[in-house]
């Protein structure tokens, strides 16, 4: 396998550097980064579009922002004036954009040159890059491994050094699992603090609460950068963290296979307490009522949505036709996904409409009960995944075919059920000692409090490597 991570890159803000001194051009950064997708890409299959004249033309004379010239990435679901959004599936119907999303027309008139689009799991709801439409992006350290998903071609496209700077989705971890897999910054702001129209898909009334769309970066500062750009509100001018309330909570159902990433998370509690923080180890014990709710709420939410869109005219998709396909080696519908049309509907769907609305008010309580509990002042710190990279297919048996509580997926499912700020911080001085893979530690904070949670995260990117 060929190691193609490059973190030792200068970051976003290395490059705009650069450029404002004149010792690079934004034409030179863009045709490098275009140069590197065009010798990655045939390994890993991040980018599923690449906009080579237009990137190379618009580097010619960028746009003046605090992105001018930069070289970015966007996931699929992204929309682009004249492009087409698929969101990895082969039997739905494309949607067609006549304009760009807001974010993207935000993006640009920072100055940002989008080079590519990556590629996505179908419907961005397994946390394994895969489809049927574009085949399956495989991890730049060692392609034998799944990079994450939903935004598992961005965290290879940052990783493998291809863009400095990529966007996605994160509505169960989507952006903080490819950016803990792919040892790099990945933040997912709460789900009002972007305008996520024309970012698909657009999911069910109550389950688009756990979405929010944010960066993949190299640095935290970057993904301050970033944020600033997109957000409607940007955070407060970096301050000192000392004096904030450290949220540990105690006995949390979670669990770490590897043995680093135990390490990292005591070595973070004790570096964020260095720094001022003070430690409190509240109990968080609802966690797995709250978590064993999710597939009801995404099949009682999503399940007729996802069948809409499978259908063609005159034609409805049968759950049972495609079994057959599937059992027969003839799939529609990536094997991953028919999970949650197969097996997660049949063992958790709500029978009833008022246990859904029980689903959802339970969450509305947890969302009034634990902001409280965080405080204006409180970040909280959990490690982000309880596994490191796991092998092509085991992701989805691990995330998908476990009833019960999954304890290494308890913490970063947290965020989004809570919707919350969340930023992923890889521990660079804790990688495994057989794989060189990096652990993730992930933070958290109530919306409004994103500046304090990015000046914290700073602190801890800085105390890890």
């Amino acid at each position: 396998m060929t190691d193609l991570t490059l973190h030792n890159q200068p970051d976003a803000t290395a490059m705009l550097e650069q450029m404002r001194t004149g010792e690079c051009t934004s034409k030179q950064l863009v045709k490098a980064s275009l140069e590197r997708l065009r010798f990655v890409n045939p390994i890993l299959n991040a980018a599923t579009q690449v906009f080579t004249e237009q990137a190379l033309a618009a580097a010619e004379n960028p746009v003046a922002g605090p992105l001018s010239g930069l070289p970015i990435t966007l996931k699929e679901t992204y929309a682009l004036a004249g492009e087409q959004i698929t969101i990895g599936s082969r039997r739905m119907q494309p949607i067609q954009c006549s304009k760009d999303a807001p974010v993207v027309e935000r993006l640009k008139a920072a100055g940002a040159i989008v080079i590519a689009r990556s590629n996505v799991p179908e419907f961005v709801m397994t946390a394994e890059t895969d489809n049927l439409r574009f085949g399956r992006t495989n991890h730049p350290k060692d392609q034998r491994l799944v990079p994450g998903g939903s935004t598992g071609g961005e965290g290879a496209l940052v990783a493998s050094g291809v863009s400095p700077m990529g966007f996605g989705t994160d509505i169960l971890g989507s952006i903080r699992i490819p950016a803990a897999f792919c040892g790099l910054i990945g933040f997912r702001p709460h789900s009002g603090a972007i305008n996520k129209t024309s970012v698909y898909p657009q999911s069910g009334s109550y389950f688009e609460t756990f979405n929010g769309i944010g960066p993949l970066t190299r640095s935290v500062r970057d993904a301050r950068l970033a944020y600033s750009v997109i957000a409607d509100t940007p955070p407060q001018p970096p301050a000192s963290i000392s004096g904030l309330q450290l949220i540990a909570p105690r006995n949390y159902p979670f669990e770490a296979k590897d043995q680093c990433i135990n390490s990292a998370y005591e070595a973070a509690l004790k570096e964020l307490q260095v720094a001022g923080m003070s430690k409190h180890e509240p109990v968080f014990n609802d966690i797995k009522t709250l978590f064993m709710n999710v597939p009801k709420l995404v099949t009682g939410e999503m399940i007729s949505t996802w069948k809409k869109w499978l259908s063609s005219e005159g034609k409805p998709f049968s759950t049972m036709s495609e079994a057959l396909r599937q059992i027969t080696g003839r799939p529609t519908v990536q094997p991953g996904f028919f999970l949650w049309l197969s097996l997660i509907h049949c063992l958790y769907r709500p029978r009833r409409q008022a246990e859904l609305a029980s689903v959802i008010e339970t969450y509305e309580q947890a969302r009034e009960h634990y902001r409280q509990l965080i405080g204006p002042d409180g970040i909280l710190c959990l490690p982000t995944l309880g596994m490191l990279a796991p092998e092509h297919g085991a992701m989805n048996k691990a995330t998908l075919m476990k009833p019960g509580l999954n304890k290494q997926i308890t913490a970063h499912t947290l965020v989004n059920i809570l919707d919350l700020s969340s930023i992923t911080v890889p521990a660079r001085g804790f990688a495994d000692k057989k794989t060189g893979l990096l652990p993730g530690i992930m933070l958290a904070a109530v919306p409004g409090n994103e500046g304090a949670l990015l000046d914290a995260s700073a602190v801890l990117e800085k105390a890890l490597r």
